[in-house]
């Protein structure tokens, strides 16, 4: 990625991708875009549901946390590769070598992709919190650079409820997350939307804090393109419109925070469809 897409989404996705996803996609029919585009939409689902938490405590006061987070998300072999007929694999997205197999109309050809087993991501957030409820947002209005737009909204409503358990040894909380994300050019444009529900706990120990919970998520994917691929010239209309989901539907999630003075310092992994590591930088009073 050697050209950043947005300046606040440090490494969501570079122009140099995006123009690679374009010039590829409008080339692939409607029944073939499930294949080659699940793998994406269940890494923004990855990518846009991590990080809504690093502690179980929420003030019934008055609290506020800046936080800048950045990750890795692994992506499996299986999801580098699909079946185009059988016996015969391409790639995905993400996969490396395309294929080749004989039609009607002589071969059709699937192209290579970005051949990527790991994807950085970062992404800032704010949350203010009082009476044991926080409230998170995530927030990039209207943005283009040359001929690609993107915006992205998050909000996330976190509840206390160990604050209803007297004595309890350990903090716990719920939380529902909302993202949605829309990409775009002239001719092609990605909009995906993420929904998750989390239960998690901590437990400071000193400066330390361990946490972890249980989240249940979805992605919906709807790309809209212009096809210019073979046989094209024999479509009534070219504009497709393809609608998926994301494979990432559970997923563990296990770290640790250190706190110093108005900072602290967070590191988690989770565990789902696709691994994602993830550390933040907190500013936080």
């Amino acid at each position: 990625m050697k050209k950043l897409l947005l300046p606040v989404i440090f490494l969501l996705l570079s122009v140099q991708i995006f123009a690679q996803f374009q010039d590829r996609l409008n080339e692939i029919v409607d029944e073939d875009m499930q294949g080659y585009a699940t793998p994406l939409a269940t890494w923004t689902g990855t990518f846009l549901n991590s990080g809504g938490y690093y502690s179980a405590d929420v003030s019934t006061i008055f609290g506020f946390k800046f936080s800048i987070l950045g990750m890795m998300i692994f992506i499996p072999e299986s999801q580098r590769t699909f079946q185009v007929e059988e016996g015969v694999e391409s790639a995905t997205f993400f996969g490396d070598k395309g294929a080749a197999v004989p039609g009607t109309m002589g071969f059709v050809v699937y192209p290579p992709w970005v051949n990527q087993t790991s994807v950085p991501a970062a992404i800032p957030q704010v949350a203010v919190s009082t009476m044991g409820t926080e409230v998170m947002v995530r927030f990039l209005p209207k943005t283009q650079v040359e001929d690609i737009e993107a915006d992205l909204l998050g909000v996330a409503l976190k509840h206390s409820i160990s604050q209803y358990i007297p004595l309890i040894p350990i903090d716990i909380a719920v939380q529902v997350m909302y993202n949605k994300l829309s990409i775009g050019s002239p001719d092609l444009s990605i909009s995906t939307t993420n929904l998750a529900f989390n239960a998690h706990a901590g437990r400071s120990f000193g400066l330390v804090t361990l946490y972890g919970g249980l989240q249940y998520e979805q992605t919906k994917m709807d790309i809209d393109y212009v096809f210019t691929g073979t046989g094209a010239e024999l479509l009534d209309n070219n504009e497709l419109s393809v609608k998926l989901d994301g494979e990432n539907n559970i997923r563990l999630t296990l770290g640790a925070a250190l706190r110093l003075a108005f900072f602290v310092f967070n590191a988690d992994v989770n565990i789902g469809s696709q691994m994602a590591v993830v550390g933040g930088i907190n500013f936080e009073f």
